[in-house]
């Protein structure tokens, strides 16, 4: 009979884990799989128990992420619930009451082409200020980034039908900037249903392996390296169009327009390599991505004129103005790169290894 598999990705957990799939087991739900993420030996015990509940475990052998547990999370699903409609994805610190992945469960049983999410509320004062303002952050950049309003970003309680499974094991990020990614590409491939949850975080979350610096650096990977890439090509731009002009004929017009020209192709063909392999790690042929990208920039160099132009019957500084148009068309120039110039990269994983639940 098919049911909505549910799916913990869990590292080093507790006790909490277990009652999680202990209730699961009593609302009736027996697809549920756990990946353990490389925990050590001292949380075996859990893993049992779970176990014992009826959980089927996989293994990694070494910690890979959450990301990766996801995607390993997804395969095992595919292959051994093929008639499961999609599964939830929740978090095993016990953040999520059992009601509420139940009834995410049964929301992608009756729209199994959406992409669900369970979203929290972030106005109580039992909210820590790193959640409440980490979400408020990244909704602000999702809503820049795809141009749709999602109320939680952040959220692991997610039902992930089987028609996004493809997307979801192809999507760039083995770790927690991998839910972001993902969530970018999925509401762009299927419609978005937002319901909402109970707003739970035990012991202030400190049971969450969630690293504030280094792992918003990870969620935020895809503009940072676009930054990156910008500022250092228009470091290149200016640097060139200086040392060329110390060896061209000085206050000639014709030797600042060489200065620039060749300048701009350098840090062009420059940014473009940062981007295909670095920055959106495309797997679209150079060839092809290389046209779309001459396309954009000729499309923005357009633009930058014209509204500069307009721009400075309004302000006195054209350098003001300059600044204003390219801060705007970079924010532009990104949504098109990572839309349309680039594609993604699929990642690959360590070994793995299952235990099946026993019934009880």
């Amino acid at each position: 009979m098919a049911e909505t598999t549910i799916l913990i990705p869990a590292y080093q957990p507790n006790k909490h884990m277990v009652d999680l799939v202990k209730e699961l087991a009593g609302l009736g739900m027996s697809h549920i799989l756990i990946v353990d993420d490389g925990s050590d030996e001292s949380t075996h015990a859990y893993f049992f128990q779970a176990e014992m509940y009826g959980a089927t475990i996989l293994h990694h052998d070494r910690n890979l992420g959450k990301g990766a547990a996801i995607k390993t999370g997804i395969r095992a699903a595919k292959a051994m619930y093929p008639s499961d409609p999609g599964v939830v994805t929740a978090d095993a610190d016990g953040q999520h009451l059992p009601s509420d992945i139940q009834r995410i469960a049964l929301a992608i049983e009756h729209h199994p082409d959406h992409l669900i999410l369970g979203v929290r509320r972030f106005s109580g004062e039992e909210v820590p200020w790193k959640s409440r303002y980490g979400n408020r952050i990244t909704a602000a950049f999702f809503r820049l980034s795809t141009g749709m309003k999602v109320s939680d970003t952040q959220t692991g309680l997610r039902g992930i039908p089987r028609s996004l499974y493809d997307l979801a094991l192809s999507t760039e990020g083995d770790r927690y900037e991998y839910e972001m990614h993902f969530l970018e590409d999925a509401v762009k491939a299927a419609p978005l249903f937002q319901l909402s949850i109970s707003t739970v975080y035990e012991d202030n979350n400190r049971g969450s392996h969630f690293r504030p610096v280094r792992d918003s650096i990870r969620v935020y990977s895809r503009p940072l390296r676009f930054v990156t890439s910008s500022l250092s090509c228009s470091v290149l731009d200016l640097l060139l169009f200086w040392i060329l002009l110390q060896f061209l004929p000085p206050e000639s017009a014709a030797a600042i327009t060489v200065a620039t020209v060749v300048a701009r192709i350098a840090s062009s063909v420059l940014n473009f390599t940062l981007n295909q392999f670095w920055c959106f790690k495309s797997r679209e042929k150079v060839a092809r991505s290389s046209i779309r990208y001459i396309i954009l920039m000729l499309i923005q160099m357009s633009m930058s004129a014209g509204l500069v132009t307009l721009l400075t019957t309004i302000l006195p500084a054209a350098v003001a103005a300059k600044i204003i148009v390219d801060v705007i068309l970079s924010v532009f120039s990104y949504y098109v790169q990572k839309h349309w110039v680039f594609k993604r990269k699929e990642t690959s994983h360590g070994s793995i290894h299952q235990t099946a639940g026993a019934a009880i």
